[in-house]
C-alpha cells in the first residue's frame, strides 16, 4: 500500500481489485467511447476511493489534459461588498460555461496556485503592479493562460485589461469637499506605508492640492480592510476637539463605518458630516442615508466576458483594453444629492493600485 497519509491510484485500484486505468477511467468521469465498464465494477471503485479518503490531485491531473476546467477569480477583502459582489458574479455565470471557480485571497495565494497550473484562467480583481506580480501574469501570458486583469496602468500583452480611470471622479470629490470644509478626514484601505503609485489616496491628496487645500496628514487613518478598525479610526476622528466636518474614504465600506460612527456620535448626516466613498457598491446605494461615492456603471460583468472569450480561444493575442470611467455619484451623504444618483448601478471593478 502506498502512504498511509496520502493514499494514491494505485492504492484504489489495489483495494478495487482492478487496473490503474480502470480506475483513472472511473475518477476522471469520462464516459462514450470504446471504452465499458460496468455499473458493479464503477461502484467498486468509487467505494475503495471514499473508504481510503483519496482525493484526486486536480493540478496534476489538468497538465495531463492541458486544461483544469477551474477558473481563479482574486480578490483582495471578502469584507469589502466590491470584491464580495466580483466573486459573486463570477460564481454565478462561469459554472454554466462548465468551469468551476476558485476564490483566491491575496497575492502570493494566486501567484503560487496559477504557476503551479491550478486553473484554466484568472481574473485579477485588484492589482499591486509589483515587479513580482508583473512577472508573474507576463509568465503566464507566455504560457497561454487566460487573463484579466483590473489595472489603473497595465497594457495588454497577451491578456486583457479593464483599465479602471478613478482620477476624474476623484478629482470632482476632492473640489466637492475641498470648496466647502478645512478640516476633511480620511480612512484609506491601504497600510500606513507609503502605498503604490496612483493610490485613491494619493489621487484625493493631489486633487486637493490642485483646488489650494492642503490634506492634514493627522486626520488620516489606515484601515487595512478592516470594518473593526475603520469604526474605531472615524470614532477617535471624530472624538477630537475640533474634528473633521467631512470624510472621504477610498472604500464605500469604509464610508459606511464613518456614518455608522457619526450616527453613534450623535451627528446628523450630511448636515452636520459629509461622507464620500469609492466603488459605487450596491450596499452603499441601499444603506440609509444612500452614500455619496465615485464609482462606475455596472461592469462586473465586463471581466467575466472577457475572461470567457479569451478560453474559448475568440480574444485577440496581443489582448484587449477596456476603459471603465469612474465619476462621482452625489446621494444622501452630501449635502449636494443629485436626482440622477445611479439607481441600479453597481461597480464591482476593483484595483489595490487605486486604494
Amino acid at each position: 500500500m502506498g502512504s498511509l497519509f496520502k493514499p494514491t491510484i494505485r492504492d484504489v485500484a489495489e483495494k478495487a481489485g482492478v487496473s490503474l486505468a480502470t480506475v483513472s477511467y472511473v475518477l476522471s468521469g469520462r464516459s462514450g467511447g470504446s471504452t465499458r465498464i460496468s455499473e458493479p465494477t464503477k461502484e467498486r471503485v468509487l467505494e475503495a476511493a471514499k473508504e481510503l479518503g483519496y482525493v484526486a490531485n486536480s493540478a496534476a491531473r489538468g497538465m495531463r489534459r492541458g486544461r483544469t476546467d477551474t477558473v481563479a477569480v482574486v480578490i483582495e477583502n471578502m469584507e469589502s461588498p466590491w470584491d464580495r459582489a466580483l466573486a459573486e458574479t463570477a460564481n454565478r455565470i462561469l459554472p454554466a460555461h462548465g468551469y468551476r471557480v476558485v476564490i483566491l485571497l491575496g497575492q502570493e495565494a494566486w501567484r503560487n496556485f496559477m504557476l503551479s497550473g491550478g486553473a484554466d484562467g484568472v481574473i485579477l480583481g485588484f492589482s499591486t503592479e509589483t515587479e513580482d506580480e508583473t512577472r508573474t501574469i507576463l509568465d503566464l501570458a507566455k504560457r497561454g493562460v487566460a487573463q484579466v486583469i483590473v489595472s489603473q496602468f497595465l497594457e495588454p500583452q497577451g491578456f486583457d485589461v479593464l483599465s479602471v480611470d478613478a482620477a476624474g471622479g476623484i478629482a470632482e470629490a476632492a473640489e466637492y469637499l475641498g470648496g466647502r470644509h478645512e478640516r476633511i478626514g480620511v480612512i484609506h484601505r491601504g497600510t500606513s506605508a507609503p502605498g503604490p503609485r496612483g493610490t485613491r489616496l494619493e489621487l484625493f491628496r493631489a486633487a486637493l492640492a490642485r483646488n489650494g487645500v492642503q490634506l492634514d496628514g493627522s486626520l488620516v487613518r489606515a484601515s487595512g480592510g478592516s470594518w473593526r478598525t475603520a469604526f474605531q479610526s472615524a470614532l477617535e476622528l471624530l472624538s477630537l476637539p475640533e474634528p473633521p466636518t467631512a470624510f472621504f474614504t477610498t472604500a464605500d465600506l469604509e464610508a459606511l463605518c464613518v456614518s455608522g460612527a457619526a450616527t453613534w456620535k450623535g451627528l446628523e448626516i450630511p448636515d452636520q458630516l459629509e461622507i464620500i466613498g469609492v466603488e459605487n457598491s450596491q450596499l452603499g446605494k441601499t444603506s440609509d442615508p444612500a452614500l455619496s461615492t465615485v464609482g462606475p456603471d455596472p461592469s462586473e460583468h465586463l471581466a467575466v466576458d472577457l475572461l470567457l472569450a479569451r478560453l474559448k480561444g475568440e480574444a485577440g493575442e496581443q489582448g484587449r483594453k477596456v476603459p471603465v470611467p469612474w465619476k462621482m455619484r452625489f446621494r444622501g451623504t452630501t449635502q449636494r444629492q443629485d436626482a440622477e444618483s445611479g439607481n441600479g448601478d453597481n461597480g464591482v471593478v476593483s484595483t489595490t493600485a487605486a486604494t
